[in-house]
């Protein structure tokens, strides 16, 4: 009787890119705000960021669009209008950037796979 040998894939390639936010949560109150957040590239190779918002009438962010090289840190600044509170997130979308990139907004035209961190806007009252 013959045995079949299961052959297994190969075990995935280690992840270059890696992004944290800090502090995770911004919590703001309903009379408006602004937050300071720090990006930082743990990853080993340089990033190009979009940051998108569930709520842009409410919230405005800075910056939309930046690279970040690897092992580099940026702030992140999110502004709060007054408004009623609601549940709504900032989506920080990001993947590999090429070399010779020098337009974070063009390099994400290109149809390629990204990332992505939930950041929860709350209110408090």
């Amino acid at each position: 009787m013959a045995v079949s040998k299961r052959i297994r894939p190969p075990p995935p390639p280690p992840n270059h890119i890696a992004l944290q936010v800090y502090p995770p949560i911004a919590e703001f109150i309903t009379i408006g705000g602004a937050t300071k957040h720090v990006l930082t590239n743990n990853g080993a190779s340089r990033l190009v960021i979009k940051i998108k918002c569930s709520n842009n009438r409410l919230y405005k962010v800075s910056p939309v669009y930046s690279f970040l090289d690897a092992g580099a840190s940026r702030d992140l600044e999110i502004c709060r209008k007054e408004g009623s509170a609601r549940n709504d997130k900032l989506l920080i979308v990001y993947k590999e950037a090429r070399s010779d990139e020098t337009d974070p907004r063009v390099a994400f035209t290109a149809e390629t796979i990204t990332d992505r961190l939930v950041l929860p806007l709350l209110v408090v009252s």
